[in-house]
């Protein structure tokens, strides 16, 4: 429970201090010059969301090749059965890697989504 409120205090800080950070990134990107900060929250939520996916994707995509295709020979027939999710409980346990991996991607999608939200409304 404690990892997912550590991943969404990024939206309430940069609600928070929204314009503090916007005054900052003015300085240092010109293209974020003339933008409002609707636009820039939006724009803030979605890099977020995007790196949260990247290493959601990583995360899971390294748990699953290093606990579920075997150590001594890894080929493609070994590959065949990797969603056969019976299969795979008889022989190895839940990495918790995997469920932080997708932990990651799904919070990812979540501030995807709340940019979203937050795109129709006025400055």
């Amino acid at each position: 429970m404690l990892f997912f409120l550590l991943i969404l205090i990024p939206i309430v800080v940069d609600f928070a201090f929204l314009y503090e950070i916007l005054s900052f990134a003015k300085e240092v990107f010109p293209y974020w010059m003339y933008v409002t900060p609707n636009v820039f929250f939006k724009d803030i939520l979605f890099i977020e969301g995007a790196t949260f996916i990247v290493f959601g994707a990583l995360v899971g995509g390294v748990t699953l090749y290093n606990a579920w295709v075997p150590k001594d020979v890894r080929k493609a027939q070994f590959t065949e059965y990797i969603w056969n999710w019976k299969k795979i409980r008889e022989e190895r346990n839940f990495p918790t890697g995997l469920l932080i991996g997708l932990a990651l991607i799904a919070f990812g999608v979540i501030y995807i989504l709340i940019g979203m939200f937050f795109q129709g409304f006025p400055a």
